[in-house]
């Protein structure tokens, strides 16, 4: 996993983006290559505009759409899909070689929408 804080100047607009890679890679003769790169998003949207509730994917002239950082990982669902006391018992922590496996719940990578579409 790799996170990646982006700043693009779009036109009138500073685009503020936050998002991460989740990366495999393969050693071959020595060196290592990605093997896959999935780009999962959280929000991007204008500096000043601040991306307060759902589609936080907000370039100018397209239509919000809903970022796809959170598929990766079914335990983020689960967390906001709890209700009542919260100040219950907390799981036991993933061991630390098993960390991402347990976040992913067993679930394959999503697929992804890598560019948004502008409106008609």
């Amino acid at each position: 996993i790799v996170y990646s804080k982006n700043e693009h100047e779009t036109g009138d607009e500073w685009v503020i983006m936050q998002m991460m890679y989740s990366d495999n890679y393969v050693r071959q003769d020595g060196r290592w290559y990605f093997q896959r790169r999935l780009p999962l998003y959280w929000y991007a949207t204008d500096l000043n505009k601040p991306p307060i509730g759902p589609a936080k994917m907000r370039w100018p002239d397209t239509q919000p759409v809903e970022g796809n950082f959170h598929k990766l990982f079914p335990s983020f669902d689960e967390f906001w899909a709890r209700s009542g006391d919260h100040g219950g018992p907390v799981a036991e922590p993933a061991p630390l070689e098993k960390f991402l496996e347990t976040m992913q719940r067993g679930h394959q990578p999503p697929k992804v929408q890598v560019r948004a579409t502008e409106q008609p």
